[in-house]
C-alpha cells in the first residue's frame, strides 16, 4: 500500500500512535546523598534522598495525544465539591441573616442537583461508549507526514 501525504506528496508517513510514543519520554530518577558534615557545632552525618518522576513531550507528541475517556471519578468528586460549596454558601447566608431562612433553596437544590448529576452521568456514558471509540478508530487510521507535519487518514 503506497501512502502519500495529501499536502506535500511525501511517502515518509508515520502512524500517529507511533509518532506520539516516539515523542513521549517518561523520566524516573533517584538521588541519594550521604556524607559527613563538619561545622562549629561538631561533626554530623548527612543522609538524604529524593525521587523525581515526570513526562517530557515534544510539541508534535502533545498535538498527537490520544483521546481519553472521561473519568467518572472526576465527575463524582466535582459534584461533591460543588455540593459542599453550595452547602457552605447556604449556611453562611442563613447564619448572617437576621430573619428566618427559607427552605426553598434547599428543596430546589435537592431536586435539581440529582437531575443535573444524572444528565452529566449520561453525557459521560455517551462520550465513553460512543464518541470515544469513534475518535479512537479515527486516530488509529491517521498518519503524520514526517516532512510537513500534516495529519491525514488512510484506509
Amino acid at each position: 500500500m503506497d501512502l502519500r501525504c495529501p499536502t506535500c506528496n511525501s511517502t515518509d508517513l508515520k502512524k500517529v500512535s507511533l509518532a506520539y510514543q516516539a515523542g513521549t519520554y517518561h523520566i524516573k530518577t533517584r538521588t541519594r546523598i550521604r556524607g559527613l558534615l563538619f561545622a562549629s557545632g561538631g561533626p554530623d552525618v548527612l543522609v538524604g534522598g529524593t525521587t523525581t518522576r515526570g513526562i517530557q513531550q515534544t510539541e508534535l507528541s502533545k498535538h498527537l495525544s490520544p483521546q481519553a475517556k472521561w473519568s467518572y471519578m472526576k465527575l463524582v468528586l466535582w459534584s461533591a465539591f460543588v455540593s459542599l460549596v453550595a452547602l457552605m454558601v447556604y449556611v453562611r447566608s442563613v447564619m448572617s441573616s437576621s430573619y428566618p431562612a427559607s427552605s426553598l433553596p434547599v428543596k430546589l437544590y435537592a431536586f435539581l442537583a440529582p437531575v443535573a448529576f444524572v444528565l452529566l452521568m449520561a453525557l459521560y456514558w455517551r462520550h465513553n461508549h460512543s464518541t470515544y471509540p469513534a475518535q479512537y478508530a479515527q486516530s488509529n487510521r491517521s498518519f503524520v507526514c514526517q516532512r510537513c507535519g500534516t495529519v491525514s487518514q488512510h484506509g
